[in-house]
């Protein structure tokens, strides 16, 4: 809002209440900036924030999903190592099958080994899925991690957003400060 000094200074006032009148009037333009100044610099550090807990949201991620990469190679290993042994194990059984068909009787050997790599197959197995559920488990807090960066980033851009309207009403203020000013005469 424009001040009109020149028509405060012609009324019927005494120089002292003129003097007065343009300090009150100085005042209030100064708090106003001071408002417009603090939150904008307010509105800047909540988004100052939110970017940090942002970057540490993602970084978590990125830790998450390192481990996830770990564990997937330990439980490929554990998948290999079941399908060597359920390979073994089906070659046993074959020949156990063609043994019996060829009338051999003696097959206690042949069966211990095909039942230690069945064993194998499930003891694998098992290693294998409980690394899996465990990959599972930390995907969802990737995901959860991931959900709070970006509403983090969100937050983080809406601040920025009221911080410059807050600068440009500070701007503002300031123009208008200075017209007020600039309007004052040079013998007061």
């Amino acid at each position: 809002m424009p001040y009109d000094i020149q028509t405060l200074l012609v009324n019927d006032m005494t120089i002292d209440e003129e003097l007065k009148t343009l300090n009150e009037l100085l005042k209030e333009k100064n708090a106003e900036l001071n408002n417009h100044k603090k939150k904008r610099d307010n509105y800047q550090e909540q988004a100052r924030t939110q970017q940090m807990k942002r970057d540490n949201y993602k970084e978590l991620s990125r830790k998450h999903m390192s481990k996830i990469n770990e564990l997937k190679t330990e439980r490929d290993h554990f998948n290999q190592l079941t399908r060597e042994a359920k390979a073994q194990r089906e070659s046993l059984t074959e020949k156990i099958n063609e043994a019996k068909a060829n009338g051999v009787r003696d097959l206690g050997a042949m069966k211990e080994e095909r039942d230690a790599y069945h064993r194998s197959v499930v003891e694998n197995h098992a290693k294998s899925q409980a690394i899996h559920e465990q990959i599972e488990k930390i995907r969802l807090e990737v995901d959860a991690a991931r959900s709070l960066a970006d509403q983090c980033h969100q937050l983080s851009l809406e601040l920025r957003e009221a911080a410059d309207r807050e600068h440009q009403e500070f701007v503002r203020c300031l123009n208008e400060l200075r017209e007020l000013q600039d309007e004052l005469p040079d013998t007061l």
